[in-house]
């Protein structure tokens, strides 16, 4: 079987050049555009705090001072809380016969005995948070017990 080809000429040729032409200019416009550099700044992880320093001695500011005033109806105290630590107990008998004062809580106890009328005194304890008991008692007159409660916390 015979193939008929139509007649050769150059108006075909340049068809098909313009055509491979177009072709190649179409792919290349639906190249992708050039990636654009992504920058992520990392963040710096957070600073680990500088190792704090041991706590020195107790400065004037940090000392705590409790005053106790024995009293014939009452055992006061002033301030009735303060922050675990040292604190110092100045305590003075305003009544009219030697006391004894008893201090119990969650740490050490501490006591004075045979503190006279009129008499002060001075304690010093490391406490610990917690409730303490301040009890002043005595072995004369009918009410021999008086009570107060400090209060530890911080």
């Amino acid at each position: 079987m015979d193939r008929i080809h139509p007649p050769h000429n150059g108006s075909s040729a340049r068809m098909r050049l313009a055509v491979l032409a177009l072709l190649a200019f179409g792919l290349a416009a639906c190249e992708p555009a050039p990636r654009e550099e992504v920058r992520r700044e990392e963040t710096a992880p957070a600073a680990t705090p500088a190792p704090q320093p041991a706590p020195a001695a107790p400065t004037a500011a940090q000392e705590q001072t409790v005053t106790v005033r024995i009293t014939a109806d009452a055992v006061q105290i002033s301030p009735a809380t303060v922050r675990p630590g040292s604190v110092t107990f100045q305590v003075t008998n305003n009544a009219s016969v030697p006391y004894d004062l008893d201090i119990d809580g969650p740490g050490p106890d501490g006591e004075l005995e045979n503190l006279q009328p009129n008499e002060k005194r001075a304690l010093t304890m490391t406490l610990r948070a917690g409730e303490y008991e301040i009890e002043s008692n005595t072995e004369q007159g009918p009410d021999r017990e008086r009570h107060a409660v400090l209060t530890v916390q911080g």
